[in-house]
């Protein structure tokens, strides 16, 4: 019976032996790779960002973090993400990745490719209002506005456009009109808008070199809101609108009295 009990004994002291070796090397396992795992800088939301916002350095800050094979495609700097556009909603805290972040307009729309306080607005164009597909993305036209006055009579004589522009503006207005003669024609012609920017033809934002000049029947142009008006107004009035091309390097714009096509 005292035998029995020693081996026992012995039996125990070894079972705690190896369990304690056990125990002792996976904590030192544990511990060396603690000491191995590597810390990254990441890039975090600082707060709730709605889609297709231009994001900027206050919207983001760096913490750190241990690297994992769940964390990729990570931003490291804040430098690397301003600029970019959100392409979904980014949620406070948040780390940033690239298929968050896009640095494409086009690819988030034509709305984050307008100025500030500018406005899109589309007029549907023929071979000539539009200039002969000859317009590219990024340049800037004129509007000019076609009318007819008024069918007005004095005496029985229908009312010239001059006549009826100097009668209701005053001689030589509107300014950057034309007339066709004080005495003839009752269509009248005037600059409504200039340097005004294109941004869309068709549906396309961005354009694509080709030999030909690509077909379009629509001109997307990004304007003030009250110019946005005033080109609807326009359309709406029966009129004709004719987009007309300037120079890349023309920043001018003119304001003359109004003239008489044939004098």
């Amino acid at each position: 019976m005292k035998k029995i009990r020693i081996i026992a004994l012995i039996s125990a002291l070894f079972m705690f032996a190896c369990g304690y070796n056990f125990l002792n090397a996976q904590g030192e396992k544990l511990s060396g790779g603690a000491k191995d795992q590597k810390i990254v800088n990441v890039v975090v939301a600082s707060k709730n960002i709605p889609p297709y916002t231009t994001l900027t350095s206050d919207m983001f800050t760096v913490k750190q973090t241990v690297a994992n094979a769940f964390l990729t495609d990570y931003y490291s700097s804040v430098s690397d993400v301003a600029g970019g556009i959100s392409a979904t909603t980014l949620f406070s805290g948040e780390v940033v990745t690239t298929t968050r972040v896009t640095k494409d307009k086009n690819a988030v729309g034509l709305s984050a490719q307008l100025e500030n306080g500018k406005r899109a607005i589309t007029v549907e164009v023929d071979t000539e209002q539009g200039v002969a597909n000859n317009l590219k993305i990024g340049n800037y036209v004129d509007v000019v506005y076609t009318s007819q006055v008024p069918s007005t009579e004095v005496n029985g004589i229908p009312m010239t456009a001059g006549l009826y522009l100097s009668g209701i503006y005053a001689a030589g207005k509107p300014d950057n009109s034309q007339d066709v003669g004080e005495m003839i024609g009752q269509y009248y012609a005037v600059i409504a808008l200039q340097k005004i920017k294109v941004v869309a033809l068709n549906s396309s934002t961005s354009d694509v070199a080709t030999e030909a000049a690509p077909e379009y029947s629509s001109v997307t142009l990004e304007v003030t809101p009250a110019e946005a008006a005033k080109i609807a107004l326009l359309n709406d009035n029966g009129g004709k609108i004719q987009l007309v091309l300037r120079p890349m390097e023309d920043d001018g714009t003119v304001t003359e009295p109004r003239d008489t096509v044939l004098k």
